[in-house]
């Protein structure tokens, strides 16, 4: 089953039958005092499971995007689809969970350097769920006019202006 109702209505499906949903994360003033940073899940046009909301925690960008994917895994495990293709303009975020994420585990969540994983709290969080469903990530590139990027763009900056630190 893919959600609530007939399959084909609730979420867009592609030629392997994953469901698509386009997430992002916006920061103003990322790295600097005064950051305020939000996530973007986008399902559809008018879908009732779109996001948007600040991010919990730090305010940058990258806790956004991670945020955005984690909350993307949550709603489709919670409606029961099996098979999920995340579209992201992170190619942080898809290395972080496709290549780095299983060394970092390894190594108590410290980097190749030895320093600690800035994000460990979203990326533990990430991680713990992630496994509950086949993910297919796919990577789109920013501001090129793909529809569900750009209104996943607009939902993560409404949520950065939601931010309160």
């Amino acid at each position: 089953m893919q959600g609530s109702g007939d399959n084909s209505e609730d979420f867009k499906l592609d030629e392997d039958g994953y469901v698509q949903v386009f997430t992002d994360g916006a920061c103003s003033s990322n790295g600097k005092n005064g950051a305020r940073a939000g996530l973007g899940v986008f399902w559809g046009e008018g879908h009732p499971l779109n996001i948007s909301k600040p991010v919990s925690g730090r305010a940058t960008n990258n806790c956004g995007e991670i945020q955005a994917a984690t909350e993307a895994i949550r709603t489709a495990v919670d409606n029961g689809i099996t098979k999920l293709a995340i579209n992201t303009d992170s190619k942080f975020l898809i290395n972080s969970v496709t290549k780095w994420i299983s060394g970092w585990k390894r190594k108590g969540w410290k980097l190749a350097s030895g320093e600690p994983v800035k994000n460990e709290k979203d990326f533990k969080e990430l991680d713990s769920i992630q496994n509950k469903i086949d993910i297919k990530w796919i990577y789109v590139e920013a501001h090129r006019g793909i529809h569900g990027n750009e209104m996943a763009d607009q939902l993560a900056k409404a949520g950065a202006a939601m931010y309160n630190k």
